[in-house]
């Protein structure tokens, strides 16, 4: 059995989830929807992801943090925002891999460094919240978001078979 059809059951229950959210909200389609995917196979978390968006027939695009990131004041906010409008005019699926490196706690602030990098932190949560489409998070199982992304974030454990 290939990995896409390991995933097809949990894909279901997520797509029956959704339609039932939708119905009862009479809201269109994935607005500010948030979703959490966890497995100790990064190669699993996007294939889920890739799935999902593609059962949705919609775009995914993947953001890099690494690649946004800027040690320039600043600039990782505009970057991020080019991100968020790309995906957002295209109504895209966004998948955030790796998001517990970012999105876990923030660090005490001890220096000026740590400030930037908590701000940072605090830009991509608000556009997280302010993003009106879907988004998945994916993390390695054992770690958790911070709780300020987490409200309204469903939380789905993938199998690492």
């Amino acid at each position: 059995m290939t990995r896409a059809e390991q995933l097809q059951p949990v894909l279901q229950q997520l797509l029956a989830a959704r339609r039932v959210r939708m119905e009862s909200t009479q809201s269109d389609a994935g607005r500010g929807e948030r979703l959490h995917f966890a497995s100790d196979s990064r190669r699993n978390r996007r294939l889920a992801a890739q799935l999902f968006a593609y059962e949705l027939a919609l775009d995914l695009f993947e953001v890099d943090l690494a690649d946004v990131a800027s040690k320039y004041i600043g600039e990782t906010e505009k970057h991020l925002d080019a991100v968020f409008r790309d995906a957002e005019q295209c109504g895209a699926v966004l998948l955030i891999d790796d998001a517990d490196e970012v999105l876990g706690k923030r660090t005490g602030v001890r220096d000026a460094h740590d400030r930037y990098a908590n701000l940072d932190v605090a830009y991509l949560l608000q556009r997280l919240e302010k993003y009106p489409g879907i988004v998945v998070l994916t993390t390695n199982r054992g770690a958790n978001l911070e709780l300020a992304c987490a409200p309204g974030c469903e939380r789905v454990e993938l199998s690492d078979d």
